[in-house]
């Protein structure tokens, strides 16, 4: 996914109904981190607008905050790490 892709998903809201639940994602946690986020990516379809259950999920960064890239890898490894 490239970085203009990330920023066109950003601005696309999905409905509710459209978007993948994250609880059925299943990511190799062996797997290095850049593959792992890149597994995360592909099945999530829309890291700004996804579902927990049914709750419908937007997620928004702070300009000056940490960038997506980091956040995700601040993510999968917290992830493992908990595993």
């Amino acid at each position: 996914m490239t970085v203009q892709q990330l920023r066109d998903l950003r601005n696309t809201v999905p409905a509710a109904a459209d978007r993948v639940d994250i609880q059925g994602i299943q990511i190799d946690l062996d797997a290095p981190v850049a593959q792992r986020a890149e597994q995360y990516l592909r099945q999530v379809k829309n890291p700004y607008h996804f579902r927990c259950g049914d709750i419908a999920v937007n997620v928004m960064f702070n300009p000056n905050g940490k960038p997506l890239k980091e956040a995700m890898i601040s993510y999968l490894t917290a992830l493992k790490n908990n595993s």
